[in-house]
């Protein structure tokens, strides 16, 4: 690729993230939710668990900071944790009913 077309390519990419900026950060406020949250709950609703590894991957956040998004998630009752099927030591998150229901409005809102 040439410097031009890189450029373009990181100004498209930098114009959609303000774009996306712009609709949600008002949806998540209206659910007092956060990015983090947003992008765990995303994670939780394509698979049937994840690791806090898994999580902090998907969110950015360092392993502590997703500690604490995973307990505020459970403290809401959006999810909760339950043992890995594979390993009894580790953990997995798993969307709640109502974390589904919060996703689904979500989803909605932003359709």
């Amino acid at each position: 690729m040439t410097e031009h077309a890189v450029r373009s390519a990181l100004a498209a990419v930098a114009a959609a993230d303000d774009l996306i900026m712009r609709v949600l950060t008002p949806v998540l406020a209206r659910h007092d939710l956060t990015i983090e949250h947003f992008r765990a709950l995303r994670l939780l609703a394509d698979v049937d668990g994840a690791t806090v590894g898994e999580i902090a991957a998907r969110t950015g956040t360092t392993p502590s900071s997703t500690t604490r998004l995973v307990d505020r998630l459970v403290e809401r009752n959006l999810a909760y944790r339950r043992p890995a099927p594979t390993d009894r030591r580790s953990v997995v998150l798993t969307m709640s009913d109502t974390g589904r229901s919060v996703w689904d409005s979500l989803v909605a809102e932003l359709g």
